[in-house]
């Protein structure tokens, strides 16, 4: 799906929606995707052990719910219960997998994101330092992570 351009948008339709500013754009927490992914992880582990519920109730004979005509008309029902009980679980199985692949997959791509970026960027300020008009005085390249802006002309710092 495209980004939406936050100018095509009214403003004010997005409210106070948590990760996004006023003008529409979005503030990804890496960290947190990983966390939601990592709780969604565990909650799956749970649902995969319910799924032997599930088993053992398939295997329930339609005998055990009464041999009266109102119990066997009722095992027809029960059956296709069960069958789409079982499908829909699956389907759940599958759709929480996928959303926690989701999760990581977007954490990571922003990382790689911002890792192209740094990479390119030293590669510039490598080109800047070693250019024949660069100055003599050789400059500190900047630290991963510090992304604070170095003090500058008339700072207080």
């Amino acid at each position: 799906m495209p980004p939406v351009d936050p100018r095509s948008v009214p403003p004010g339709a997005y409210g106070n929606w948590p990760g996004l500013n006023q003008t529409g754009g979005l503030r990804v927490d890496r960290a947190r995707l990983r966390a939601i992914a990592k709780r969604l992880e565990s909650d799956l582990e749970e649902l995969l052990e319910a799924t032997k519920d599930l088993h053992q109730a398939n295997g329930t004979p339609d005998a055990a719910y009464g041999t009266w005509d109102a119990a066997t008309s009722l095992v027809p029902s029960i059956v296709r219960g069960r069958a789409v009980l079982a499908d829909q679980h699956g389907r759940f199985l599958f759709e929480a997998l996928n959303t926690i692949k989701l999760l990581r997959r977007t954490a990571q791509s922003y990382d790689d994101a911002e890792s192209e970026l740094r990479r390119r960027v030293a590669a510039i300020e490598k080109q800047l330092r070693e250019a024949p008009w660069a100055s003599s005085t050789p400059r500190e390249p900047t630290k991963p992570g510090n992304d604070s802006p170095r003090p500058g002309p008339g700072s207080l710092k």
